[in-house]
């Protein structure tokens, strides 16, 4: 064959034609969801540029540094999964498009629990963690934390069935289904999970809260964000990397394949949002 019958060959799929039992536009929705995100990082680059702008009580400096130390991984994260699903609106390659729009989704579910706990940092920082606020934020993370579990787990299903054209294992949808429990008790464990007692060993002029935030919670906090930055990283080169791959190669993609990419888009933003949550701040 030669290079120009090779070239003439390819034969665009732009997920529209339903073929293989595929009903949903990957394509179709990167443009719109490009635009959330950037729309999203926008907010987030604003809410870093008042942190260091603005003036807080003394004894809101720790709060103030572990809000940004949160919200600066957001923004790259957020910046990166906007560029990346504005190449996806590009394609022509559909099972190309579905993957690269599962690791950006990944990257946008995982990083918008952590910009709430970045603000309910803010809130005792700034002092405004009084009649309940910081209670009410904690409980807005929860309900963020598992309904991004949730979208993360539907996402995983219907990219191995989409793929396999509905022909996936039955036990690869009980892994995915049975990982997204796991993540999701361990969620909520470490939401309820109380913090723990100060040692008699502290120094004597810090209060067991200081020890609390300052000690405990800023290793969260310090984890949580580079968790964040990292896997960020990681769901970010390979949605880049799915780019790159010529078209030949996703005509059809070994089952494998197909169930390790799934069970990773779901266990990567998993990690985010569990050091996440594990990071909120206390009343």
């Amino acid at each position: 064959m030669t290079s120009l019958e090779r070239l003439t060959a390819f034969r665009p799929d732009t997920c529209s034609s339903g073929a293989g039992g595929i009903d949903w536009s990957a394509i179709g929705s990167a443009g719109a969801m490009s635009a959330f995100c950037g729309i999203m990082a926008g907010f987030v680059f604003a809410g870093i540029v008042v942190v260091i702008g603005e003036r807080n009580p003394a004894s809101g400096d720790g709060h103030a540094s572990r809000g940004l130390r949160l919200l600066l991984p957001c923004f790259v994260g957020l910046a990166t999964a906007s560029y990346l699903y504005a190449l996806t609106s590009g394609e022509l390659v559909c099972n190309r498009a579905i993957t690269e729009q599962l690791f950006s989704g990944a990257i946008l579910a995982g990083d918008a629990v952590v910009v709430i706990v970045a603000l309910a940092w803010l809130l005792p920082a700034y002092g405004r963690n009084t009649h309940g606020t910081v209670s009410f934020f904690r409980g807005l993370i929860q309900f963020a934390a598992q309904f991004s579990m949730l979208m993360v787990v539907v996402s995983a299903s219907g990219f191995t069935n989409s793929v396999l054209h509905h022909r996936a294992s039955g036990w690869s949808d009980a892994l995915v289904w049975g990982s997204w429990v796991v993540v999701a008790g361990a969620v909520f464990y470490l939401w309820r999970k109380r913090l723990p007692a100060a040692p008699s060993s502290r120094p004597e002029d810090e209060t067991p809260e200081q020890w609390r935030d300052d000690v405990v919670l800023d290793r969260r906090v310090r984890i949580a964000s580079w968790t964040t930055l990292y896997v960020g990283g990681v769901l970010a080169i390979a949605s880049a990397v799915a780019v790159g791959i010529p078209y030949g190669h996703w005509t059809v993609m070994p089952p494998w394949l197909v169930y390790g990419f799934g069970e990773a888009s779901l266990l990567l933003p998993g990690a985010i949002i569990v050091t996440a949550v594990w990071a909120v701040p206390r009343e």
